[in-house]
């Protein structure tokens, strides 16, 4: 497959090689090398020179510096893995089409994601300085995703508000995908398809003192059937609770479903006090969970807790 997504977020930090009363001759020479991607930005933004300048003038250069050292930081691994992200999802992303890229790139900071027009499909822009300003650089792959999902909706503007702001939003879809006849198994499709590091979803059940596997998606499984206490699954519905691995190679109890899982996060479900399965859900990314994937979580078994 073709590479979909672009980093040319150090091309655009060219500019700091510049003295700062010439950061609008440089993006002159960013709108000629990335035309008619940055001409078109700039007229969906509505921007002129005037106003482009201003905006320079009020971007400190320390500012910029820092966004650079935290960038070149982290540079590689979060462009594979927007990449990955975005592969791993062809089906529901509809990449056969080839009718879209993805470029990474330092702008201004006024929007999060812009689409538009390039010389022969449609340029999803990520700013990531504007994610940066947030603090949203460690969810690009999620933020980058959420873009792309909103373009295919027919958007072309927008803003990312973090995980739990977004994850508000997919629990209004789940509250719906539940009233569905393949509530599970659409609800694992779902919550693969709309979260970036959640490569294998799927659900377990309590059944003769064990737990069977129920509908999931992602790679096949051999563990069908796990005794209580082993591995994170067993251990989860053995204690009770939530269990989070951020790194899956330090934790001595576990059952290895795939050489590629780094992490991994199991959430029990529970009806009339009593646990009755799981929603196991494994990573690729490294230590990607925090609190708002738990919340989200435990919030969704709740609600599977309802309808099984």
């Amino acid at each position: 497959m073709r590479s979909i997504v672009q980093n040319k977020v150090e091309e655009c930090l060219e500019i700091l090689k510049w003295d700062k009363t010439k950061w609008i001759d440089f993006w002159r020479e960013l709108r000629k090398k990335f035309g008619p991607i940055v001409p078109n930005y700039e007229k969906k933004l509505e921007l002129n020179d005037e106003k482009i300048e201003k905006i320079l003038r009020e971007i400190e250069r320390r500012e910029l510096d820092r966004f650079k050292w935290d960038w070149l930081d982290v540079s590689r691994n979060k462009k594979i893995e927007c990449a990955e992200s975005l592969s791993e999802r062809e089906d529901f992303l509809d990449l056969k089409k080839e009718d879209f890229s993805v470029f990474l790139m330092s702008l201004l900071g006024l929007s999060d994601w812009v689409v538009v027009d390039g010389e022969k499909e449609k340029i999803v822009v990520i700013d990531v300085f504007s994610l940066w300003r947030k603090g949203f650089l460690r969810e690009l792959s999620l933020a980058t995703l959420h873009a792309v999902i909103e373009f295919r909706k027919g958007k072309k503007i927008g803003n990312y508000g973090g995980k739990k702001e977004y994850f508000d939003s997919l629990l209004k879809e789940i509250e719906k995908i539940l009233r569905g006849k393949e509530a599970l198994g659409d609800l694992c499709k779902f919550l693969r398809n709309h979260v970036s590091y959640y490569d294998w979803v799927g659900f377990y059940f309590v059944e003769d003192g064990k737990l069977k596997l129920g509908p999931f998606v992602g790679e096949p499984t051999e563990h069908v059937e796990i005794p209580f206490g082993v591995g994170i699954c067993g251990q989860a519905a053995e204690r009770e609770e939530t269990f989070v691995v951020q790194d899956v190679s330090k934790e001595t109890n576990y059952l290895s479903c795939s050489p590629k899982t780094k992490a991994e996060i199991v959430v029990p479900i529970f009806k009339d006090g009593k646990i009755i399965g799981e929603l196991d859900i494994d990573s690729y990314s490294p230590s990607p969970f925090s609190e708002e994937d738990r919340d989200l979580l435990e919030k969704v078994c709740e609600l599977v807790s309802k309808v099984v």
